[in-house]
This record gives C-alpha cells, sequence and structure tokens, in this order.
C-alpha cells in the first residue's frame, strides 16, 4: 500500500486464499461501490485544495515576507504541500477505475512512480523537521550545527525520494490494475514482490513513522518539564528554528534572531523577577568585528514552549497518515477495516499538514 492507496500492495497470497474472482468481489464490495469511490474522492480533493492553499500561502510569504522562509518549518510546508497535491491527484485517478484499467503497463507505472515518490518525500521532510527538533530540544549539540543541516534536507528528500520510488518501479515489468482493491500488481514471485516494496518504499515510512513519532512523544513529555519547572529545562533555551528567536526574546539587538554563531559559544541563564521567564546573557564574537559581545535578552517562557509544542505537531502527520499504510502491508491478508482506514487516512494528508501549517509559530508574526 502506497501513501495514495493500496498501490503496490502484494496480492498474491489474498488471490491465492480467496481462490475466485466472485469471493474476492464480494468481500470487498464495499471498497468498489460508488459510495467508497465518492467518499475517498470527497476527501482526496478537499486534501488537494488544502495543498493548494499551502502553496500559494507560502508563495504569498515569499512575495511579501521573504525573510520567514530561514524557517525551515515553512520551507518544508511548502514542498510537502506539493507532493500531497502530486499524492492528492494519485488518488483521484486510483479511484477512477475505467481510467486505470485502460492504461498501458508503462502508464500505470508512472502513476505508482509519482504515487511513491509523493509520499517518500513528505516523509523525509517531515524527518527532517524531527530532526531539527530533536537537535535543539533535546540535545546539546551546537546551535550552528543543526541550523547548517537546513539547506541540504529539500534536496536530499527529493533526490531519494526520486530515486526510490525509480528502484521500485523498475523491475515491474508487466504492471496491471486489480479493481476490486484498487491496486497495483505484477507477476512475479511473491518474496521477490514484497522485497521490492518493503526495501524501496515501506521500510523508509516505517522508519520515518517511527523515528518522528518518537521525538513527538519524548518533546511531549519535555515540554510538560518545561512549563512545570523552565528552571530545569530551559537552562539555556535554544529555539528550533532561526527566527524563533525575534519572537520569544526582547534582545538589545536587531539582528539577534539570527545568533546560531554568537548563541553557540556560551550562555547563562537566571530567572526573571516575574517568573514568566529568564534573563539570557549570550556571550561569543560579532560576525562584524570579531570582538567578544554579551547580549542580554528576555526569553518568555510560555512563548517558547509553544513554539516548540506547534512544531513539534509536524513529526505526528506521518504518524496519524501512514500508520495504516505500513500496517496494512504487514500482513499476508490485509484485513478491510485496516485498508479503508489506511487509504482514508492516506488521502486526507493534505488536510492534515494544512492544520499544521495554520499551527505554525510564525504565522502570528507574518499576518
Amino acid at each position: 500500500m502506497d501513501s495514495s492507496g493500496l498501490g503496490g500492495l502484494d496480492l498474491s497470497s489474498i488471490e491465492a486464499a480467496l481462490g475466485n474472482m466472485s469471493e474476492a468481489q464480494s468481500r470487498w464490495a464495499f471498497v468498489v461501490s460508488a459510495e467508497y469511490r465518492i467518499a475517498i474522492q470527497t476527501v482526496a480533493s478537499l486534501s488537494l485544495i488544502s495543498s493548494l492553499v499551502v502553496v500559494l500561502s507560502v508563495g504569498w510569504i515569499r512575495w511579501r515576507h521573504r525573510k520567514y522562509l530561514e524557517r525551515l518549518s515553512l520551507r518544508v510546508s511548502g514542498y510537502v504541500a506539493i507532493a500531497d497535491a502530486l499524492g492528492a491527484v494519485c488518488e483521484l485517478l486510483m479511484m477512477n477505475t475505467e481510467l486505470m484499467l485502460r492504461q498501458s503497463s508503462d502508464g500505470l507505472r508512472f502513476v505508482l512512480w509519482l504515487s511513491i515518490f509523493s509520499s517518500l518525500v513528505f516523509v523525509i521532510l517531515t524527518v527532517g523537521v524531527a530532526v531539527q527538533l530533536h537537535l535543539s530540544a533535546l540535545t546539546r549539540v551546537r546551535v550552528g550545527v543543526y541550523m547548517r543541516l537546513e539547506r541540504w534536507y529539500a534536496g536530499l528528500a527529493l533526490g531519494l525520494a526520486a530515486g526510490l520510488a525509480a528502484v521500485c518501479v523498475a523491475p515491474m515489468r508487466g504492471l496491471y490494475w486489480v479493481p476490486w482493491m484498487h491496486a497495483f500488481s505484477w507477476p512475479t514471485d511473491a518474496w521477490k514482490r514484497r522485497l521490492v516494496l518493503w526495501s524501496c518504499h515501506y521500510v523508509w515510512v516505517a522508519v520515518a513513522i517511527v523515528y518522528a513519532g518518537g521525538v513527538a512523544g519524548v518533546l511531549a513529555l519535555v515540554i510538560r518539564r518545561m512549563y512545570r519547572d523552565s528552571a530545569e529545562v530551559i537552562a539555556e533555551p535554544r529555539a528550533p528554528e532561526k527566527w524563533d528567536w525575534a519572537r520569544l526574546t526582547g534582545s538589545q539587538r536587531a539582528s539577534e534572531e539570527t545568533l546560531g554563531s554568537v548563541g553557540s559559544a556560551g550562555s547563562t541563564a537566571k530567572p526573571w523577577a516575574g517568573g514568566r521567564g529568564y534573563v539570557m546573557t549570550l556571550v561569543g564574537s560579532d560576525a562584524a568585528t570579531g570582538r567578544a559581545v554579551a547580549v542580554r535578552s528576555y526569553v518568555d517562557r510560555q512563548r517558547f514552549c509553544r513554539s516548540v509544542q506547534r512544531l513539534a505537531l509536524y513529526p505526528l502527520v506521518p504518524l496519524v497518515t501512514q500508520l495504516g499504510v505500513v500496517a496494512c502491508n504487514m500482513t499476508e491478508t490485509p484485513s478491510k477495516a485496516l485498508y479503508i482506514y489506511g487509504t482514508a487516512m492516506s488521502a486526507a494528508t493534505g488536510l492534515f499538514n494544512l492544520i499544521v501549517f495554520l499551527c505554525n509559530p510564525a504565522l502570528p508574526d507574518i499576518v
């Protein structure tokens, strides 16, 4: 099952177990019903519209507030929205049985490649945000190190997704469409089919779910501790994204929001008299003169926690939308309920990413 439906599901065991098409059609009657197809097409259409809203919003931000695209999460939202739009288009195509049955083997391979590519771009970019949150909030890695990693995430995701999808569909000679499952299949040994699909697609999605979900879970515990006792956790507040610093501090220096190199040199913190945050003294070298400087900034505890909390929503989306996809392909004979859940959630990926985009901590400043 790929991100837009059951795509490359291994159907050999199902076909052997069911024995004939009449039994298969009886078991999966709802999946091929007009009501089910209309429901999934509706969800996919809403997901496509949501993705286009995000793409247009990021384009507007690029035109009017270009500096905010320094934020990794906003750039990732734009790329993910494009991938979600492609995935929604694939879902709409795969819900059109007549159209899919008319396609040649090469045409079906292209649709499957596009579906796998879109899902891998989404999960790999989301892992990039999870890595950023991991390094900034859960480790003591120097700020300058994880800020420099930002430039590689998009290119790595696009290249890796395109390559893995191409390797996946390359051996699929004679690919055909199975209308009673809305799925692809091709004539080969069952173990070869599963090896190709898992090594090039599902294992990457599974690893992304485990890692991103784990980061989100640990962050939830850390954020809870931040709210209860900021003295212990925010001894050295480190913003996950460059432009967070402008909102979270009342800096005496206008360029403080780009303090990655300065902030990494050293810092101390002491409680603010009002109890709602900390006054930070950041010590480092001035980028222009090279001389040592000390900059005092006030860090609002509530804003700091909410910023991290909202960004932590990004790693949760693969967990919600892709868990059913992976689980359905872990069994020889998938449950119909699991199939429906996985298909519906993967079709709704654009909707979930729009919600996360609207929760981005930068939007209040932009709007």
